[in-house]
Order: structure tokens, then sequence, then C-alpha cells
């Protein structure tokens, strides 16, 4: 007789065999990309951390502070194995928990099909003895297991308009997400279903994309929010060394060019190497795309989670305009302030300001820059959902902080109230666009022209600290242009195929605009006043701050008053006789 099987060892079996980190370490296979063969599955053998990271999302998600599981967006490079990973860990929780329901959707239908293949073949090879049982169906992107030890998943294209709705996954997958058709519209008929579920887990993967890909846009705010860390979203990027693969041997006696000297000064200390730099330099001459395009190469195979963004016509900044900024030495964002450098003495601060009303889909922000002669310093910055009484007072706080910052709000709609708020505190130094009129108003003459100040200062005069900043340039389309107000967007409804932005894409730019237009009003003053080799008996007041010119002037008038001679005058008035 054979012994009958305990239920609570069958059970611990079961939660074993539905946690990938343990299944699929030893008992997946996949087909090896250079011998062609049915391999092992390995998270190591063609990633550092990638892959492995996706196993232990899936095996033990973090959680929020409410206790439901957070969702995990992934900015990858190409040849990763991130799709196909993630499938695998989906059939092992679909495989051995009873009920499970994983859902993936990848860009197109054809991608859709491939990774499905690729689960069968992992399933096909899973060893009989402890292979979940499958049901029948006519399906052909679906796999249903046996109720009493599984549940199912299947595979859905991106290119629907409304894929996904009615779905209620326990985990959900989405690859590829900015060659979806169209995300925003496809998420917000997802998102319902999931967000009351506690245990659901939910991965968005993909490479950057060139921001005229479908829903490039979406993907790159995607990726912004979920490095804040808002909602339930957790972000994690993996730079092009992190494959295995992607490294060459160096030539020998074959000399970096700039480029890759740049690259390996900034990026050496990260875990860059030649040999990834050689890589490079294959792609550049197989592919021609990257070979007349270089930048896409950061596209695809990304060094950081800033440059790897393309900007391509449907953003107002011109690509050239950003380069220096992405390649500087950027803080990343840790909402809702951050100051970047304290207050320098004699040094003349402006404030920019965007207000937001109750309840706005924008935030209320301001940027603060330190001002000299040809070079504007970002210092610090604040973006969140505040009501204009405690964002009065926090502008405030910084105006004070900052050698009484010269504030310029923007005076439209709430703005007015903030101004009002500003003078009741009073503000020593409210920007006035005009006489008699505080702030500066948005016209369609007057968002034109900050435009233009936006751009000239991103050549020349701007430095900025805050990544998220030039985060929100690279994507920026001048909304303030094209956006419709609220009364328009009321009799026009919801079929005209058109609407405003879903969220705050480009809160920081409205702020940094305000910024600027006070700052070109600002006296000129030269940050370097050392005197030069040879002329120090020589007084330069074009490099002399006013203080020190003040200072100096005062120095000279004490020392003619000690200097000076004391004089008897004679009378020299006749003496009468």
């Amino acid at each position: 007789m054979t012994k009958k099987a305990d239920p609570k060892e069958a059970q611990e079996a079961l939660k074993a065999l539905a946690d990938p980190a343990i299944s699929l370490r030893a008992y997946g296979s996949v087909h090896d990309q250079s011998s062609g063969r049915a391999v092992p599955y390995d998270p190591f053998k063609i990633t550092n951390q990638l892959q492995a990271t996706i196993l232990a999302y899936f095996s033990n998600p973090p959680k929020t502070s409410t206790g439901q599981n957070k969702w995990l967006t992934l900015l990858g490079y190409r040849q990763g194995g991130k799709s196909l990973t993630a499938e695998l860990c989906g059939y092992a929780k679909a495989a051995y928990t009873p009920g499970w329901d994983h859902v993936c959707i990848a860009d197109n239908k054809k991608r859709a099909e491939y990774l499905h293949s690729r689960v069968h073949f992992c399933h096909g090879r899973w060893p009989e003895t402890i292979r979940s049982p499958t049901i029948p169906n006519r399906e052909a992107r679906q796999l249903t297991f046996d109720s009493k030890s599984g549940g199912k998943m299947r595979v859905l294209s991106g290119e629907s308009g409304a894929v996904g709705i009615g779905q209620s996954p326990d985990s959900f997958h989405a690859s590829e997400v900015p060659y979806f058709a169209d995300a925003a519209a496809q998420f917000t008929l997802i998102y319902p279903s999931m967000i009351n579920r506690d245990h659901s887990l939910m991965l968005l993967e993909s490479t950057p994309a060139p921001m005229d890909a479908p829903s490039a846009e979406w993907w790159h705010d995607q990726c912004r929010d979920a490095k804040l860390g808002t909602a339930r979203h957790l972000y994690a990027f993996f730079p092009f060394w992190d494959g295995v693969l992607n490294s060459r041997p160096w030539p020998k006696n074959s000399v970096l060019d700039t480029d890759e000297v740049k690259f390996l000064e900034k990026f050496g200390p990260l875990g860059l190497r030649k040999e990834n730099l050689a890589f490079r330099r294959l792609m550049m001459e197989i592919d021609p795309e990257i070979r007349r395009n270089p930048d896409l190469f950061q596209v695809y195979y990304p060094f950081d989670d800033l440059s790897c963004w393309f900007s391509a016509s449907s953003s107002v900044i011109h690509p050239d305009l950003m380069k220096r900024h992405k390649e500087a030495k950027l803080t990343p964002w840790v909402p809702p302030y951050m100051e970047y450098e304290q207050p320098e003495a004699g040094a003349i601060y402006v404030i920019g300001v965007d207000p937001a009303g109750y309840a706005a889909r924008d935030h209320a922000a301001f940027q603060v820059l330190k001002v000299y002669d040809g070079e504007w310093t970002q210092v610090a910055c604040y973006a969140d959902h505040t009501a204009p009484i405690p964002f009065s007072k926090k502008i405030m706080e910084v105006h004070q902080k900052y050698n009484n910052a010269i504030v310029a709000v923007e005076s439209n709609g709430v703005g007015a109230a903030v101004i009002a708020l500003l003078e009741e505190m009073e503000c020593r130094k409210l920007f006035y666009e005009k006489a008699y009129r505080p702030g500066i108003a948005s016209t369609s003459k007057s968002v034109d022209q900050m435009l233009s100040y936006l751009q000239d200062s991103l050549r020349d005069d701007l430095f900025f600290n805050d990544e998220d900043t030039v985060s929100q340039l690279i994507t920026y389309k001048h909304d303030k242009r094209v956006e419709r107000a609220a009364s328009t967007e009321i009799l026009l409804g919801g079929g005209s195929g058109k609407r405003r932005r879903d969220r705050h894409h480009w809160d920081k730019i409205s702020a940094l605009q305000m910024a600027i237009v006070a700052a070109r009003r600002c006296p000129r003053r030269l940050k370097d006043s050392s005197t030069p080799e040879g002329l120090e008996n020589v007084v330069l007041f074009r490099d002399m701050t006013y203080d020190q010119i003040q200072t100096y002037r005062k120095k000279e008038a004490d020392k003619d008053l000690k200097s000076r001679r004391k004089f008897n005058y004679r009378s020299i008035r006749r003496r009468r006789k």
C-alpha cells in the first residue's frame, strides 16, 4: 500500500513550488542564446542583478505601510531576459497557487505569443512527477491548471485600445510598455481591478524608448513617479553593463575616444569597463540606426536613467539644449523640498512660484535660483499637493532664508491668492511685472516669451542640481500653450477626443520660467571678484560686487579723514588805520 499524502506536507510543497526563487532555480529550463539548447534556468547566467531582482520581487514583494504589496517598475536594457523571467515567475505562481490568475500584456500580438511559447517550453521540461496538470482549452495564449493545485495564466496584446478591461488578476506583467497603443488609457482600465487587492503583484518593464514611441511619454512619467515612490510603486533601474553579454574584448593598441573617456570618468566607479565600451563600438558598427545617431545606444543600452530618454520632436526643448544638463552631476529628488546649497552672503536669489488651488491635479511648486552674471544656479526647489496658505508660509520661510529673495508668482487664478497672502505676511521683495501689478501674468504672448527665455538660459546661464527638474525638461511640451482651460473642457465634453494632461508632468518647469523672468531683471553681479595678478594696486570696480565697492569706498574715505592736514587760516582782512 502506498502511504497517503499528508495534507500539511502537500500544502508546504505547493507553497515552495509557487515560490519562483525556489522552483525556477531547481526545475526551470530556458533556451540558451549562445548554444541554442535547453539549459537549466540560472538568473546569473546573462545578468548580474536584473533577473535576480525580478525573482526576489515575485518571491517576497516589499509592502506599503498599510500592508499592500508594492508594484515594481523596472527600467533596463535590451536582451536581459526581463520579460521571460517575469513570465516564468508568473508560471510558478499560477501553476501552484489554487485560483491564481496571472495576466501578461505585451506590446504586440507576436511578442505575446512568443513569450507564451517560452512558458510552454519550460512547462514541457518540468519534471513530470511534480508538473502541475493542465486542463485542455481552445485558447492558444492561455494555460489553465487543475483548480486543486493552480489557476491560470494568459497573455494579451497591447495593440488593443481597451486591453485589460474586466480583468482582475492576482499578478500582472506589462512588457515593453512604451510601445503600447495607448498606455495611459489602458492602465486607467487596469488599475481599478487591482488597487483593492492587497496581495496583487504588478511588474511593468521595458527599456527606455525614443519619445516618439506611442506611449513613451507615459512610460517616462511612470518611471519618474515610481522612482519618487508614489502610491504603491517601487522602482529598479539597471545600466547595460549589468548584462553579462554586453561586453567584448578590448582591441589591442586601441585608444579611447573623447566620449569613451567621459563615460569611463563618470560611470567607471559604478561598474562600467572598457569591455562594455567595446560592445558599444560593435553595436555602432552593426546597427545603422545607432551608427547614424549614437545617442540611440543610450536609449536601448542605458548608462543612467536620465540620459537614456531621447527627446524627439514632441518636446519643445531641443536635445542639444539638454545635453550639457543631462551630463551634469545631479541629485535625485526627494519630495517635497530639497536644498542643494546654503545661502551665500551678499548673493541675490530669486524664487519662481507656480501655485495650485485646492484639489488641483498639478503640484504647487517653486524654484530658487542664485543669480550671478552668466550663472544662474538652482539652489532649492519644492513641489507638492499643497493648499495656498501652507504653500505661502513655505515660500516666506525660504524667502527669508535666502537673503530675502525676490519672489515672482504666476498671478493667474489661484496665484492672486498666494500674492495676497505673501503681502499679508509682509514679503519684502515681491516681483512686480508692472507698476501696481505684482506677479507675472500668463498670457498668449507672455507664455511664448517665457519659453524663449527658458531656451536661451538652458544654453548659457542655467545650472541644475535637481535630477527631477532635468527629467521634466526632457519631455516638456509647453503646457501653458497647449493645455485647455477647465471651462473649455466642460463645454466640449468628453467626446472631443482631446483632454487635459492627466497629472503633474511639468510642475517645476512653470515655476522655473517665473524664476527666469525675475532673474533677467536682477542687477548684473559678477561671481569672481579676485584681483588679476599684477593689478593689485588698480581698482577694478567691474570685478567687484556692490558690497565690496561700498566697503572699499568707505575704507578710502576713512583714510582721507585721517591723513587730512589741519590748517590755521589767517584773516586777510585789512586792518583799519
